[in-house]
């Protein structure tokens, strides 16, 4: 290991940790590093990148460092290095949860440019495990943002919602707007959105083992909407498919989308969430939209579920549902949930006649869009 610059590594010092073991990237990664002014240390040894994997400012990494980085967990401003012309090795880049992925030299401007914003002066004395931000990874900043709504039981709405909250973003600036479906005997997405006679590909048809996965790549593959929502959907078929949806391509996919820019919307069960593969799942999400119906059991059941997020520190706002008859007041509801209730939302008559006949319309009903709106500003996506 090498350290350059100062050869102290207090929290108090920003210092850009180089875990690059290629001999062709290596030397322009530490170029780079250098030219920012901070120290820089230089290790390919797993032990030294675990023991600064927690304090760096910035960490740059490659195929051959990907790995290990992968078993440190998550933490913001990773950035994947790869050999010009490249291809770059999106797999590894995902596996470390890197943010970008630039190919050296030909793309070292751009991340110095990137780590100069990485290590501006931001964290105070004690910079922390993330390098003293607390934004979670899918809430924007470098990379996309990804919104998951879930319901604290069965016909709450939860999809309409998700369509709901993808067409609002799609109306906005959220950039890039794509709307995946991750329950597996859902029905599929696209019928609630019109897109079922639509071709493009939906769950069964990834086959994320086999290549590379981007952001724009995986978009370009899905069906859109008019107004530009990507959708992956379920599939739907008639005979006894052995395909089953499984968390971790959910994972991989939600990584791929916050990798790259945009807004994506995720439509999770909540049952999925109480299981060590929900917690890989919610790790990609920045906030989280619990429909929860103002009645006793669904209130009650939406305390296991706002206790799990609290756990994993994912940030959660609650929709009030009313669906016909309500016992509990939004109040009774933050009560019990021990979460804030940020809208309420009541049956739109004729919506689901029209979601039958035509899908979730352009023009979203007022009572949806208000609840979408105030799910879109917990996020913070205009």
């Amino acid at each position: 290991m090498t350290e350059t610059h100062h050869p102290s590594t207090s929290r108090s010092e920003a210092f850009i940790l180089v875990a690059v073991g290629d001999p062709v990237t290596h030397p322009e990664a530490m170029h780079v590093a250098a030219a920012t002014g901070h120290q820089v240390v230089d290790t390919v040894d797993p032990r030294d990148v675990t023991r600064h994997f927690p304090r760096a400012d910035a960490m740059l990494v490659d195929a051959e460092t990907a790995g290990h980085v992968a078993t440190l967990g998550r933490r913001e401003r990773i950035y994947f290095l790869a050999p010009d012309p490249g291809p770059v090795d999106w797999r590894a880049a995902l596996t470390c949860h890197a943010d970008q992925a630039f190919l050296l030299p030909a793309q070292a401007p751009e991340l110095l440019a990137e780590l100069g914003h990485a290590s501006a002066p931001h964290a105070g004395a004690d910079a922390g495990p993330a390098g003293g931000r607390e934004r979670r990874p899918g809430t924007g900043g470098v990379g996309g943002t990804v919104i998951a709504v879930t319901g604290s039981c069965g016909g709450a709405g939860v999809s309409t919602l998700a369509g709901s909250v993808a067409r609002l973003a799609a109306q906005g600036e959220a950039g890039a707007v794509t709307l995946v479906d991750g329950v597996g005997n859902s029905g599929g997405l696209d019928l609630l959105l019109g897109l079922e006679d639509t071709s493009g590909a939906r769950w069964p048809d990834l086959r994320l083992g086999e290549g590379a996965v981007a952001a724009e790549d995986l978009r370009a593959a899905l069906p859109a909407t008019r107004d530009g929502i990507a959708v992956l959907a379920a599939a739907r078929s008639a005979i006894a498919d052995p395909f089953t949806l499984d968390p971790q391509a959910v994972t991989t996919v939600l990584d791929s989308l916050r990798a790259g820019t945009g807004t994506t919307v995720v439509d999770l069960p909540p049952d999925g969430l109480l299981s060590a593969s929900g917690e890989a799942v919610l790790d990609t999400c920045g906030q989280v939209a619990l429909v929860v119906p103002a009645e006793v059991r669904p209130a009650a059941a939406a305390a296991r579920l706002t206790a799990q997020l609290a756990r994993t520190r994912t940030p959660v706002a609650v929709i009030a549902r009313h669906r016909g008859w309500s016992g509990l007041t939004p109040a009774d509801l933050e009560k019990v949930a021990r979460a804030d209730v940020v809208a309420e939302l009541g049956t739109v008559a004729r919506l689901p006649r029209t979601v039958e006949l035509t899908g979730l319309p352009e023009q979203l009903p007022r009572p949806l869009a208000t609840a979408a709106r105030a799910v879109l500003d917990e996020a913070g996506v205009a």
